[in-house]
């Protein structure tokens, strides 16, 4: 992995998917890691891409599996604030679970010559997997940060994480060991 070629990812940490309409309280645990994980890339030169959820209110087909939340231009589809979004930082909206799936993520990794992704956020076995399906299938290096991903059960966050491993060759490693990469 060379940081030079390396962004983050960090897939739906919104106001609803933590404390909001689709609250998860285990993704409150992985917060301080993802937040010690940009502070590290961002000091690096390392790009940080938030992928969120912007749904089309009365529209959007996850809405009908999942009811009303993160509504494009809500605070619930807001960015969570502890992990204040820079000005350097990218926002790539999405309106389904990749953060591929007719975004503009993928002309955005080629522009600034990535070829390998860091995963975080949520959910492991869902958004972050289908996020990471897309890499692989692009072309992508797959790179998971175990301790800054997670899910609604700890089954799903480590059959998500088994998967990954199994089905896509991710890279499973702890925030530390990708900070230590960094030159942290």
């Amino acid at each position: 992995m060379e940081k030079n070629k390396t962004a983050i990812l960090v897939v739906d940490m919104l106001n609803d998917f933590v404390t909001g309409a689709l609250k998860c309280d285990r993704g409150l645990a992985v917060v301080p890691n993802i937040a010690k994980l940009l502070q590290g890339a961002r000091k690096a030169g390392v790009p940080v891409i938030f992928c969120n959820d912007a749904h089309v209110k009365g529209i959007d087909r996850e809405l009908k599996l999942w009811g009303e939340h993160a509504i494009a231009g809500t605070k619930g589809a807001e960015v969570i604030p502890e992990l204040g979004v820079c000005e350097r930082d990218y926002i790539v909206p999405k309106r389904r679970y990749s953060g591929f799936f007719h975004t503009d993520l993928d002309l955005l990794l080629k522009e600034l010559g990535v070829d390998t992704v860091i995963l975080t956020g949520l959910h492991t076995h869902m958004c972050v997997r289908h996020t990471a399906a897309d890499a692989f299938c692009l072309g992508y290096n797959v790179v998971v940060a175990a301790d800054g991903t997670d899910a609604f059960t700890e089954e799903d966050y480590t059959s998500g994480l088994a998967y990954l491993k199994a089905v896509y060759g991710a890279e499973i490693c702890s925030v530390s060991e990708l900070l230590a990469r960094f030159g942290d």
